[in-house]
């Protein structure tokens, strides 16, 4: 068995982890980095130097010495591999001082921290796409900027710019084709410190005051890029005539085009770890390389000719699915895993991808932060490293072909599993059978699609005809994905961050090393037997004309034949040991995760979960227990949230973030200046970094709304006023878009006292739309009867959707508003209110009207902190509600 070659994994790891420690920090940091590492690779160099002269020097030494070390011996010596690591984290430091400073030149950094109102000019570098969940049709794309234009006072003035923004906006946006040169209208919001976007900017009529074109095309893309587009589109055009989950599977599996695809076909690809399908990954060009390869090899081309033929044909599949850096990675992860696997060499496997990973680091530092990055790498690493070993395992049981078929999945399960719980604290229960049955419908799935991509612009009728065909094997991947979801206990909650990724990846060495070392465990299995028979019956030189012990007859007649027969049995049942081994730990770990859970899976994840005690890590919606006040928080990621209110003073707003695991508040929204809704405010800066504050026009009362937002000012906190036309996404996620429904003040009115508007401050309160991957949210904050009114006209004019969680306004008083409630209609409202409060909240009215257009009811005074989420399409309640 060849030994890997691991020499310049340690560099690959150096640049991964310095860039992605620099990059949330200021240039200054990275290029002093850079400085010390090169210093100390300076130094380095001169100690080997001077090693090496006086190695030469010395007459004891040998003639074979006078010969200089090549670059293998110095790579294998300690200096060597200290000189690359200091190299590798100077360069890498580097990349990220010098890209950092690119960045900051010009005013485009100042424009980001003001949020100001701009017009940019850039070339669309990632396909527009509908947000998941998203309002009113909301779409996203990416633009590399190049020019920005701001208002001064004395008139416009423009300037260059170096970023990479997302661009957040309407149905619109869909018109900018990809490669094209665009101008954009709409409002900076700064993303966290290490995006590898530098900011998002929102499109919306209020920023180009509702007379212009928020987005025109500039410059049509490149005559490539044209024709590449005009193939995407047709293609689309054929799908379109295709039935059921072949209309969004066969364009997913072709092109990486999911706008067709079923929302419950997705949730369902999901649920079974089966999104690559549908993503173009290092598989798809794994797939296309190898049926090329193996073309040319009926033809008996040279290997030269085979390298430079699917180059090619991998350059034109990029230039197919547009060559994003996602895709771009794909590419050269898919190369490097096929070339393990053709020349049969993982070994030199390892240091290519080393070499991968390192090259594009140094090229793109935010790759370092990309969980695509990491899933891309694992799974490669997975591949090339796990493939062979498991294969062997299993081909002691079943034919060599279907064990490696078996062997891919699996490598690639186990290494991104740990990466997955952070997106999503939950393991997968299906997900590498789910991932064995669909394997082989993947590679005519993907051959079909292709061809009948290329062929659609010239032949419309064959092309419908392949991807009908590519339909049959998209139907087995939809049959799998499906059937696997609607199991029981697809999904198994697991502890969330980098406690449960730790806590799982050590299980899955330990399985990886059990199925490897089988024999021993068969081995110590017979062994403890045996002294389990010698200790409880140990054998004693019989006594004349005594017959056996009692005990040692007994033991002999239980145990004995196990002992016995297991050698034998071992060897009749090695072809089936690994298998056994495998389901029975997979079994095993199941059991303890969902039926045992026990407290040490708590203390090795750094604590008792990501909630209150007894809490799924994957709750969505959280309704605090402050007293007679208001604080709610939606779970945005792991350790995130969006928090509405704070509560008041002393109300325990903060300790609920901690005990819900929440460090850090992407956004805070204040829907009022009123004592029982800021008064926490402390208290949550305490608990927790708090990202941007969104705050009520009304400030009133006035000496409250001055001494929060001074307090915010201390803390270096962006606060935006909300507007009728406000919305964002949470921190760039755009599976957490938001937006304001009230109060609905127009531009002259946008500021000002409780006098400016009829209900007081109390109907300023801004009133939000919080849309999940899963759950649509709507917090009425205290809205009165006016207020409801304003918001009622509102929805009805322009529409809404389904609503699963309301937060009944003003903390379930009497003023209700019948028609807003019916339109609403929640699955869940959220009513907070303190235990034995003096105004009778909730009212027995207001209960009696949510429960009449069906909704559950989950009081704070009755249930304490109170949490929702979504599974299989059902609404959970967490809590200790009677």
């Amino acid at each position: 068995m060849p030994v890997l070659d691991l020499r310049l994994a340690p560099a690959a790891a150096t640049c991964w982890v310095t860039a992605l420690v620099l990059l949330p920090m200021s240039t200054t940091h990275a290029a002093r980095t850079a400085l010390t590492g090169g210093a100390v690779a300076l130094l380095v160099l001169i100690a080997m130097v001077r090693e090496a002269r006086r190695t030469r020097e010395d007459p004891g030494t040998s003639a074979r010495s006078d010969r200089r070390p090549g670059v293998h011996q110095l790579l294998a010596s300690g200096s060597g591999q200290v000189l690359l690591v200091s190299l590798v984290l100077a360069c890498t430091a580097g990349a990220v001082a010098g890209q950092g400073a690119v960045r900051e030149r010009g005013q485009m950094s100042v424009l980001i921290s003001e949020g100001a109102d701009v017009q940019v000019q850039g070339t669309v570098v990632a396909s527009a796409v509908p947000v998941a969940g998203g309002v009113g049709g909301r779409t996203r794309l990416d633009l590399a900027a190049t020019a920005v234009e701001w208002s001064t006072t004395p008139g416009p003035r423009r300037g260059r710019a170096h970023v990479t923004l997302l661009v957040l906006g309407g149905a619109e946006l869909l018109d900018a084709p990809y490669g094209a040169v665009v101008t954009v209208q709409g409002t900076l919001r700064a993303l966290e410190p290490g995006d590898a976007r530098s900011a998002m900017l929102i499109v919306s009529s209020t920023s180009t005051g509702g007379d212009e074109e928020v987005i025109q095309v500039d410059e049509p893309p490149g005559a490539v890029t044209r024709a590449v587009n005009a193939v995407r589109t047709d293609f689309m055009q054929v799908a379109r005539d295709l039935p059921g989950q072949a209309r969004g599977l066969v364009p997913g599996v072709g092109i990486g085009d999911t706008s067709m695809l079923d929302p419950a076909l997705d949730d369902a690809l999901v649920v079974t770890s089966l999104t690559h399908i549908t993503a173009v990954s290092g598989s798809h060009f794994a797939i296309i390389a190898a049926a090329v390869s193996g073309l040319c090899s009926i033809l008996r081309a040279p290997r030269w000719a085979r390298v430079v033929v699917a180059g090619t044909v991998m350059t034109g599949f990029v230039l197919l699915v547009h060559p994003e850096p996602s895709v771009l990675r794909a590419a050269l992860m898919g190369a490097v895993a096929l070339s393990a696997v053709l020349l049969g060499r993982p070994s030199q496997a390892v240091a290519a991808l080393s070499v991968t990973v390192m090259g594009l680091l140094l090229v793109d530092p935010w790759l370092a932060r990309s969980y695509g990055f990491a899933l891309s790498v694992l799974a490669t690493a997975g591949l090339v490293l796990g493939t062979a070993p498991i294969a062997r395992g299993l081909a002691r049981a079943l034919p060599s072909w279907l064990a490696l078929a078996i062997a891919v999945p699996v490598a690639a399960q186990l290494a991104c599993a740990p990466v997955i719980v952070l997106l999503d604290p939950s393991v997968s229960v299906y997900s590498v059978p789910a991932n064995l049955l669909a394997a082989p419908a993947l590679v005519p799935a993907t051959l079909l699609s292709v061809v009948s991509a290329l062929v659609s612009p010239w032949w419309p009728v064959g092309a419908l005809a392949v991807a009908r065909a590519a339909g049959w094997s998209t139907w087995w991947i939809a049959e799998v994905a499906e059937g696997f979801a609607a199991a029981p206990h697809a999904r198994v909650p697991w502890p969330a961050g980098i406690g449960g990724a730790s806590l799982l990846a050590a299980l899955t060495l330990a399985l990886v090393v059990l199925l490897r070392s089988w024999r021993a465990v068969v081995w110590s299995i017979g062994a403890g037997l045996a002294v389990v028979r010698q200790v409880v019956a140990p054998r004693r030189p019989a006594r004349a004309g005594a017959g056996p012990r009692r005990a040692s007859r007994t033991l002999d007649a239980l145990v004995g034949p196990a002992v016995t027969a297991l050698g034998p049995a071992r060897r009749a049942a090695r072809p089936l040991v690994p298998l056994l081994v495998a389901l029975g730990t997979g079994v095993v770990l199941v059991v303890v995760v969902t039926l045992v859970r026990p407290l040490w899976v708590g203390m090795l994840a750094g604590g008792p979960g990501p909630g209150p005690a007894g809490w799924p890590p994957d709750w969505e919606v959280a309704q605090c227990d402050v007293g007679q006040g208001d604080a709610m928080v939606v779970r945005t990621a792991p350790g995130h949230g969006l928090m509405i209110d704070v509560g008041p003073s002393g109300g325990g707003a903060g300790r609920c973030l901690t005990e819900l695991g929440i460090e850090h508040v992407d956004l805070l929204v204040l829907s009022h200046f009123h004592a029982d809704h800021v008064g926490g405010i402390e208290d949550v800066l305490a608990a927790a970094s708090v990202g941007e504050v969104l705050v009520s026009p009304v400030l009133d009362p006035a000496s409250q709304a001055a001494e929060v937002l001074d307090l915010l000012a201390e803390h270096g906190i962006l606060v935006t006023t909300a507007t009728a036309a406000a919305s964002g996404v949470v921190a760039g996620d755009a599976t957490v878009s938001w937006r304001v429904l009230a109060p609905v003040l127009d531009a002259q009115t946008s500021t000002g006292a409780a006098s400016d508007v009829e209900g007081g401050a109390n109907d300023g309160s801004v009133a939000l739309e919080v849309r999940t991957q899963h759950l649509s949210v709507v917090a009425l904050g205290d809205l009165e009867r006016e207020g409801q009114a304003g918001l009622l006209r509102r929805l009805r004019t322009e529409g809404t959707e389904e609503v699963d969680v309301v937060k009944m306004a003003h903390h379930g008083s009497a003023v209700q508003d019948v028609a807003l409630a019916q339109l609403l209609s929640p699955r869940v409202t959220l009513v907070s209110s303190g235990a034995g409060n003096t105004y009778g909240h909730p009212a027995p009215d207001a209960v009696s009207l949510y429960r009449s257009v069906g909704s559950a009811i989950l009081r704070t005074d009755v249930c304490g902190t109170v949490g929702v989420l979504e599974r299989d399409g059902e609404l959970l309640v967490v809590g200790e509600c009677p």
